[in-house]
C-alpha cells in the first residue's frame, strides 16, 4: 500500500488500494473504510509520496542541528526572504 501526502479538506496521510484511470480509492486511518474520488480531483490534490515529504523534512531538521538559518537577507521592505528548498539541501550536502 502506498502512502501520499494530501490536501483533502486539509493536509492529510492517506494510503490508496488502487489508482486507476477513473477512480482512486483511499483512506485516511487504518481502520476506515476506502473512499473513492476521481482521479482529477486526485491529481489536483496529491502533493507528493510521503518518502519525499519524510526526505525534506530530514533535510531540514540536519540544516536546523547545524546552525543553518533557513532565511537571508535581502532589500525588500520587510528585509528577510525564505530560502529555498533547494538552497537549503545544497547548504547540508556541502556540510556533510
Amino acid at each position: 500500500m502506498n502512502k501520499y501526502w494530501v490536501y483533502i479538506n486539509g493536509y492529510r496521510v492517506v494510503e490508496t488500494r488502487s489508482i486507476g484511470y477513473k477512480w482512486v480509492f483511499y483512506r485516511t486511518t487504518e481502520y476506515s473504510r476506502y473512499k473513492r474520488i476521481k482521479r482529477s480531483e486526485w491529481n489536483k490534490c496529491c502533493i507528493s509520496t510521503l518518502e519525499q515529504i519524510q526526505n525534506k523534512i530530514n533535510i531540514i531538521n540536519k540544516a536546523l542541528d547545524n546552525d543553518i538559518s533557513l532565511t537571508t537577507k535581502s532589500r525588500n521592505k520587510f528585509g528577510w526572504k525564505n530560502k529555498s528548498f533547494d538552497q537549503i539541501e545544497s547548504e547540508v550536502t556541502e556540510i556533510l
